[in-house]
């Protein structure tokens, strides 16, 4: 796992990223927690701006450096009147304005004075209320929560939001139907789960190329496959043999000495490894969703591997597996219950994605808790905990944005 900085301990990240219309990855979310996970507000207002200070500049600004995606962060009163965030570029972040922040003349001064210094503001959970006129001409985006204010009854209000020169930011975007109205009212960025909740066609068939990956993937669950039938599978696609080759050359996998064939990675990378590549590439090769989509589930598979390796699990290439497939109805836009009924998983991994059972669907049930930013489950963990799930997730995400940039 990666080292990162202590202070990061308390800075839970928000795996949901923020899209174009394109689904193209904006950014990212990141939320402030300190002992009480329900919260973001703490008792000592100094304390609070010296801490989410050391995050901003220590942690922020390493992640962002490696992702290349601004941060949404959520701000305390206390460090808007304060001089504590001058040292972070003002590119780097984006300052959310909480709902109901009071808005007090020293406050309204002080966005104004941050903008002049560059920094960039989104007003968050939008509700269209006049109270909040006086910021817009400081602020960059607006974030309205589709679900408690449905947009299709504010559509003059938009127009006039859009005239103004204002980012729409959708949120809470649940499914693609939501999706597709927010882009035809105007909105420009959007963030919910509707990337990781497919439409489902109750019996839908699955189709011939997506049959053909499935085939592939039955096959490398086989544990008594050899190295000579794994690389004569992946070498029929010539497609996937690219890919791998890619992949294997770079740093991500570590391997010092460059591949040439798929037989030379076979021997160098093992059979374990070659079996979880394969069926990653796979699935990135057998898909047209947004590699948004792709992104989550390889931090999601990631995550769940770390957090094995760091109990010491000697299962942890299979907690890979089970975070890369809890996602695969959405690969396929085909039920899971389904899809999973077609792959040749034992039925611990099974149960693991569909119930959360067993140490694999625990590492799965804290992922998703992270990915979907569960306060209450979360708060019942150990500091400890927080710390390794924190940790875990933030390295899971700079190792798949290597992994997209290798494989795309």
């Amino acid at each position: 796992m990666i080292e990162f900085p202590a202070v990061l301990d308390d800075l839970m990240m928000a795996q949901q990223p923020i899209l174009k219309h394109t689904k193209e990855i904006f950014g990212y979310e990141l939320l402030f927690r300190g002992k009480d996970a329900h919260n973001a507000s703490v008792s000592d207002g100094e304390v609070a701006t010296s801490q989410v200070l050391v995050n901003l500049c220590i942690g922020l600004t390493k992640l962002e450096s490696q992702l290349r995606k601004p941060f949404f962060v959520n701000m305390t009163t206390e460090l808007m009147l304060s001089d504590a965030f001058f040292p972070i570029a003002p590119d780097t972040v984006y300052i959310e304005i909480i709902e109901g922040q009071v808005l007090t003349p020293d406050f309204v001064e002080a966005v104004k004075k941050w903008r002049a210094a560059g920094y960039r503001f989104a007003l968050d959970d939008y509700q269209f209320n006049a109270d909040y006129e006086a910021l817009l001409p400081w602020v960059s985006i607006i974030k309205v929560d589709v679900l408690e204010t449905p947009p299709n009854e504010r559509l003059e209000e938009i127009k006039a939001l859009k005239a103004k020169g204002l980012t729409l930011l959708a949120e809470k975007v649940e499914d693609s139907a939501m999706f597709e109205q927010c882009k035809l009212l105007g909105f420009d960025l959007f963030q919910g789960y509707f990337l990781q909740r497919p439409e489902i066609i109750t019996g839908k068939k699955i189709d011939s190329a997506t049959h053909s990956a499935i085939e592939l993937v039955n096959a490398l669950q086989d544990d008594n496959i050899s190295i000579e039938s794994v690389t004569s599978l992946v070498e029929r696609n010539p497609k996937l043999s690219y890919q791998l080759l890619r992949i294997l050359n770079s740093p991500v996998c570590g391997i010092s000495k460059t591949v040439t064939s798929i037989k030379e990675a076979v021997i160098f990378l093992g059979l374990t490894q070659l079996k979880k590549w394969a069926l990653l590439i796979t699935l990135t090769s057998s898909t047209s969703q947004p590699k948004a989509l792709l992104k989550v589930l390889l931090t999601r598979a990631r995550c769940c591997q770390l957090l094995a390796e760091h109990a010491r699990s000697t299962t942890s290439d299979s907690a890979f597996m089970v975070g890369l497939l809890s996602g695969i109805d959405a690969v396929f836009n085909v039920e899971k219950s389904i899809v999973l009924s077609q792959i040749a998983l034992d039925q611990i991994a099974r149960n693991a994605i569909l119930s959360h059972s067993g140490e694999w669907g625990a590492y799965l049930k804290q992922t998703l808790d992270c990915e979907e930013q569960n306060w209450e489950s979360i708060a019942t963990m150990t500091s400890a905990e927080r710390a390794t799930l924190n940790h875990a997730f933030l390295d899971a995400m700079l190792w798949s944005e290597n992994v997209m940039q290798s494989i795309t």
